[in-house]
């Protein structure tokens, strides 16, 4: 299995600021998740920041993607990302990355 990745971004500035730029966040991250290589991309809780999922990226390219949001080019986040290849999973798991990976091809 390919490794996987969470990136973990967090707020620079307070919450009020963020909203005014959200949806224009949303839309640059939905491009990626309507593409697969974002699976899953949601706000923290509390709202600290949000947490991506990301799968079929190279590190190099999900940090490209990082830098190009717009939270990002506005300096309201900073951004890590954590590298992982699963040893474990569900069933479930396994078919949606078998099913990924069949898109591939």
């Amino acid at each position: 299995m390919k490794p996987l990745f969470i990136a973990l971004l967090n707020y620079k500035k307070p919450l009020d600021e963020i909203n005014e730029i959200r949806e224009e966040h949303l839309k640059f991250i939905g491009k990626y998740t309507s593409s697969g290589k974002l699976l899953t991309a949601g706000r923290q809780n509390p709202p600290a920041g949000g947490t991506i999922l990301a799968y079929n990226v190279t590190r190099e390219e999900l940090t490209e993607i990082l830098q190009n949001d717009p939270y990002y080019l506005k300096g309201f986040v900073e951004h890590s990302i954590i590298e992982f290849t699963p040893g474990l999973c569900s069933e479930e798991f396994k078919n949606m990355i078998e099913t990924l990976e069949g898109k591939e091809r």
